[in-house]
């Protein structure tokens, strides 16, 4: 059904200004001849005036076209210098209308039907050669604002979509700037390490009044580095099991292997445990590197003295009898604990180390095989003190701690994984934090009140550190008050990991709210707009014709005839996605707002 509104042909040439030239030259020539001519000068003085009113009113009709034309040019980069003053409107901004994001105009059918017209249309403008993208885009709409989108809304997670220099970066530094200025607890995970978005965060910690806040990890400055024990938060045991064995090869062949390594990690981890040891990466290692026959006997002997206060004289008398090494100190102690203990206080946990120490050696170490490459890579040089810190080690200065003391104290941590250097180690260093957030996450969502602070977690490159855990976030993590900003290239990159392309849909589809800058993938880009409703659009066409009768060859009939018509498309052309400049974007948000904006750079002041 047609609108009853007039439908006006944005992007036709400005005649009016062509005409408003014609009255100027008119009312110049009435004025010349007015001294030239002998006539009367009355007549030449109500010519040149009538030649003024009708230039003046082809001008003011013009002047809006030629702006609207001139808008197409698009807009310069923007430079948000960040003082004190700035950061106080800000927070009183995040606090009354929410987060800002940059300044730009919800994208309505009239900005559609006018960038449908353009397309259409011989007046494209030509590509700038010193920037990239079409700034024209962003002239579909006369005055732009700045866009907020309020805080009850971030809680359902937001995903950030661009190819590289887009301005992904740039937004996350935004977005961060915010949450540090209102005092909330802020989680960076950066595998690439860009040393402008750690600089800027920890100017934003100064201006908010404290710069201890701040804390980075760096595997490629250790000295600089925090010490983190990301093994440090679990409700059970066996998801410490879950999280090491997850670094190895899934699916096909390598399941086996994978089932076996975790089963033996559980076992170790529950042995350290029975010893009143917290298990750290180097302690895990070296429990099924180094046999766990001392894990074991250490095990046994705080069971057994439990339930049998003189268990370890009686091992210890049988061992000074003879000749003694530690698999026959260990037989004496499984043999006790069947006879004595089992039978009355059977403990799983240390039977699990008994299977173990049992089981074949040269199978054992074919079916470990994989994974103590993995956790060598994680306890080897500079990051056995890092990942496995000892808290009691007074000579190490640097300071110790783990994810849940992180949110406690309110602090920002960047976590740069220097996955360009090394991306097996970068790749693995993610997901086990990612693990522990998700351990943490459910902590909180089962005993933490509802005073608690948001907690905003920032993951860029996401495909780089993709796990179950952060899907898990994603899925749950609201309930946690946990506030996730996903950013990845394409959608591809998580089809990729996923294997395939319904499982990399159902992780987007997780994010309500997601941001596009320039993204060149056609399936992605029709994956964003096929999500927004259809619109009709206008648009004329304009018949010709000429015929003659063949019994009357001397006579001509013409017909000339206009028709208005209409035509269902996209409310936003999928192929602007990937015309888009560096740091402009669209944002569906969820309930159905769609904002074209463009994101400032954040400076310091002295820039």
């Amino acid at each position: 059904m047609f609108s009853d509104k007039p439908y006006l042909q944005s992007w036709r040439p400005i005649y009016e200004l062509s005409s408003a030239v014609v009255w100027f030259t008119g009312m110049n020539a009435a004025y010349a001849l007015m001294y030239i001519s002998s006539l009367p000068s009355i007549g030449f003085m109500l010519t040149s005036s009538f030649c003024a009113a009708m230039m003046i009113t082809r001008l003011t009709q013009a002047l809006p076209r030629w702006q609207q034309h001139r808008r197409l040019k698009g807009k310069k980069l923007a430079l948000f210098k960040l003082t004190q003053k700035q950061c106080q409107n800000l927070q009183q901004k995040n606090q009354t209308q929410g987060v800002w994001l940059g300044w730009g105009f919800e994208w309505k059918r009239l900005h559609g039907q006018r960038a449908w017209d353009l397309l259409r249309s011989d007046n494209l403008p030509a590509k700038s050669e010193k920037t990239m993208g079409a700034g024209w885009v962003h002239g579909m709409e006369e005055h732009e604002e700045p866009l907020y989108q309020p805080l009850e809304q971030i809680q359902m997670h937001t995903m950030v979509i661009g190819v590289p220099g887009s301005g992904k970066t740039r937004l996350f530094d935004l977005l961060v700037t915010q949450a540090v200025l209102r005092n909330e607890p802020v989680i960076i995970i950066d595998p690439k390490g860009d040393h402008d978005l750690a600089s800027h965060t920890l100017r934003s910690c100064e201006l908010s009044g404290n710069k201890l806040r701040f804390m980075k990890f760096h595997p490629g400055f250790p000295a600089d580095s925090i010490r983190i024990n990301l093994l440090q938060n679990f409700n059970r045991s066996s998801e410490l099991a879950s999280r090491i064995s997850g670094l190895m090869p899934s699916g096909g062949d390598n399941a086996p292997f994978q089932a076996f390594a975790q089963k033996a990690v559980d076992a170790v981890v529950q042995g350290y445990l029975l010893c009143g040891q917290r298990p750290t990466l180097v302690l895990i290692r070296q429990g099924l590197e180094g046999g766990v026959t001392g894990l074991l006997i250490r095990a046994l002997t705080a069971v057994c003295s439990t339930y049998c206060p003189g268990a370890e004289k009686k091992i210890t008398s049988k061992s000074q009898q003879g000749k003694s090494n530690q698999d026959t100190v260990a037989h004496r102690w499984i043999a006790f604990y069947r006879e004595q203990i089992m039978p009355d206080n059977p403990c799983t946990d240390v039977e699990g180390l008994i299977s173990l120490f049992e089981h074949d050696r040269a199978h054992y170490g074919k079916m470990i095989a994989t994974l103590l490459p993995a956790l060598g890579m994680l306890t080897g040089g500079p990051l056995a003190r890092l990942l496995s810190p000892d808290p009691t080690d007074i000579d190490d200065l640097r300071p110790c701690t783990h994810t849940a003391n992180l949110i406690e104290q309110n602090k920002v941590m960047y976590f740069g994984l220097d996955s360009l250097s090394d991306p097996m180690v970068g790749k693995a260093i993610g997901q086990l934090l990612l693990a522990d957030l998700a351990a943490v996450a459910g902590d909180r969502y089962n005993y933490s009140s509802t005073n608690d602070q948001p907690i905003n977690l920032f993951v860029d490159e996401a495909a780089e550190v993709l796990c179950p855990q952060l899907l898990s976030l994603l899925n749950k993590g609201r309930g946690a008050k946990f506030r996730l900003y996903v950013a990845t290239q394409t959608l591809a990159d998580f089809e990729a990991q996923l294997g395939s392309e319904a499982a990399a849909e159902q992780f987007i589809d997780n994010c309500n709210h997601l941001i596009c800058l320039r993204t060149q993938n056609p399936e992605t880009q029709k994956f964003i707009t096929d999500k927004l409703p259809p619109v009709r659009y206008r648009y004329f066409i304009r018949n010709q014709g000429i015929s003659t009768d063949a019994n009357r060859p001397m006579e001509f009939t013409g017909n000339l005839s206009e028709q208005q018509l209409e035509e269902t498309g996209d409310l936003f052309p999928p192929q602007l996605l990937g015309e888009l400049p560096n740091l402009e974007y669209v944002a569906r948000l969820g309930g159905g707002r769609l904002l074209k904006g463009r994101i400032p750079i954040i400076c310091s002041p002295e820039s």
